[in-house]
């Protein structure tokens, strides 16, 4: 006899839960919906399902951690996701941790039953993934790529597990179903219905609060009462005009315009200059439009005196015609002129003061004067021991004029051996450890580019640009991660992956192409590719990526 196949269907909205349900009745599935990834869990620990088919993005528990889950604790479920989010990672991520296929939002009928006999019927192959790598592939929720146990230990497991879709956690609070002395009508906790036992008979009869309509009518008679627009300068400037007149004057008001600036006629304005200029100026300057008067009063009258057009007073300072003992040629008061009564025949002779002349000299005297000899050169006023003592005695002696050393051929010679044989000998030493990886890519500026990213970060990088070179390197070496992208040249779809794979298992494949999609994302997944990138791609993301790559292939 044959029995009917059961399917698990989990997707918050209800809508598409029925949807499916009655889509895949037609085909004599038996169908039980889940709102929640919770409930689902529920009916999974005590009913047995052929297939679950799942939505990814869901509040609490998203679609690819309950794949997780079902995936461990019911390894023979088969699992389809679906998805209104569809991108070329959560395919991926789907497919390695066990997926059959992966659909995206809106579906066909006939799309969903294709792709649910394929699974049915054996069609579909899980791919397989290690523990490692399905253990790797754990986040919190789908846009939040945080590994859930890091962040609880600095957080918490119960502020990881409230976090939601918004990088926010939601606090579930609980409301009591029936609030006591609750009146439906006025959506309140009500005293009058405490009293009474039930709803007011006004409440029931007009189905209106009383005690609400009496709030909003004693609030509107509390509102100021509407303004004399009457007494407005203008419509568009509210503002009252006996106000406006106390602080500015009415003449300001009275050729104020609709845009708030005073307007004076071109008439008005002749009459004002006239009586301007038939008036004494008692401003202090030009560009100091201060009444002179007014500044006086603040800061007395000599101040304003000393004002000018740079706003700073001047002071005259008057010096007397001659200083006692004052010596022209030295330019100063001297004890030898208070002596003499004249300048000495020194500064007669000579012209220059003796003692200004002395003092110059014992300051010269002073002065420590650098041993010429012990210079690197003569036009580089720098001490052969200092240099040396910072750079070394080899490069201070092969300095020369130009400040650059120069070396004899025979040195260079010397020099470039011992060099190749400590980089040799390094790269022995290190070779055992050292990060390995194959390009494959028939650009040639994007190959060197990857090839520049992955060494900055200790790679040891290879390259190939055509299918031949490719597998010639993949036969001799062994690399723990290849970039392989998949359009190339004499490449027929996923040919070189699929010979990829037979050849080096082992390989830790990240595709790289310029023309990503779902299909190709989900199709690689299955032949083994643990990444996916999209081009352009961003160096942060291609080391990510190859490093996830390495954690695997340890």
């Amino acid at each position: 006899m044959n029995t009917q196949e059961r399917i698990m269907v989990i997707d918050d909205e209800k809508g598409i839960c029925q949807n499916v349900e009655k889509i895949l009745s037609k085909n004599n599935y038996e169908v039980i919906c889940a709102l929640s990834a919770a409930e689902a869990l529920e009916r999974m620990k005590t009913e047995s399902f052929d297939l679950m088919i799942s939505d990814i993005v869901m509040p609490g528990m998203n679609g690819l951690e309950l794949l997780k889950q079902v995936k461990t604790e019911w390894p023979k479920t088969r699992a389809l996701m679906m998805t209104a989010y569809a991108s070329t990672d959560t395919a991926l991520k789907a497919i390695r941790l066990g997926a059959l296929d992966y659909v995206s939002k809106p579906f066909t009928p006939d799309e969903l039953r294709t792709v649910v006999q394929k699974a049915m019927a054996g069609d579909l192959v899980q791919a397989k993934a290690s523990e490692k790598e399905i253990e790797v592939i754990n986040v919190i929720d789908i846009d939040i790529p945080f590994d859930g146990d890091e962040v609880a230990k600095y957080t918490g497991e119960d502020y990881v597990k409230t976090l939601g879709r918004s990088d926010m956690p939601v606090v579930e609070v609980k409301i009591p179903d029936n609030l006591e002395n609750f009146c439906a009508v006025g959506d309140m906790v009500c005293d009058i219905f405490k009293k009474l036992g039930a709803t007011c008979k006004v409440g029931n009869k007009s189905h209106l609060c009383p005690q609400k309509t009496a709030k909003k009518s004693a609030g509107s008679k509390k509102m100021a009462e509407a303004p004399d627009r009457s007494k407005w300068i203008g419509i568009d400037m509210p503002f009252n005009y006996d106000e406006v007149v106390s602080v500015t004057g009415p003449e300001y008001v009275a050729h104020l315009g609709s845009e708030g600036v005073s307007f004076v006629s071109y008439q008005e304005l002749k009459e004002n200059v006239a009586r301007m200029m038939g008036k004494a100026s008692g401003n202090i300057d030009v560009d100091m439009p201060f009444d002179r008067s007014e500044v006086a009063k603040a800061v007395g009258d000599d101040y304003v005196n000393t004002l000018g057009p740079s706003d700073m007073p001047v002071i005259e300072v008057k010096i007397s015609e001659k200083l006692e003992h004052y010596c022209e040629v030295g330019e100063m008061v001297c004890d030898i002129f208070k002596k003499l009564g004249a300048t000495c025949k020194a500064g007669n002779k000579t012209s220059l003061c003796p003692q200004k002349k002395s003092q110059k000299k014992a300051e010269a005297g002073k002065q420590n004067v650098p041993d010429v000899s012990r210079l690197i050169g003569v036009d580089m006023p720098f001490m052969f021991d200092e240099v040396a003592a910072a750079v070394g005695a080899e490069y201070a002696m092969h300095l020369e004029a130009g400040e650059r050393t120069v070396y004899s051929y025979e040195e260079i010679k010397q020099n470039v051996a011992i060099l190749v044989a400590q980089q040799e000998s390094k790269t022995k030493r290190s070779s055992g450890a050292r990060r390995s990886a194959l390009v494959i890519d028939d650009e040639v500026a994007v190959n060197n580019n990857i090839r520049k990213i992955l060494e900055k970060k200790g790679y040891s990088v290879d390259q190939a640009i055509s299918r031949e070179e490719a597998l010639e390197k993949i036969n001799e070496s062994s690399y723990p991660v290849i970039m392989l992208d998949l359009k190339m040249p004499g490449v027929k779809g996923l040919e070189l992956l699929q010979s990829i794979r037979e050849r080096r298992p082992e390989a830790m494949v990240v595709i790289i192409t310029g023309y990503a999609s779902i299909e190709t994302a989900v199709e690689t997944a299955r032949m083994g590719a643990v990444g996916y990138l999209a081009k352009p791609f961003t160096p942060d993301e291609i080391r990510g990526a190859a490093d996830n790559a390495v954690r695997l292939a340890a």
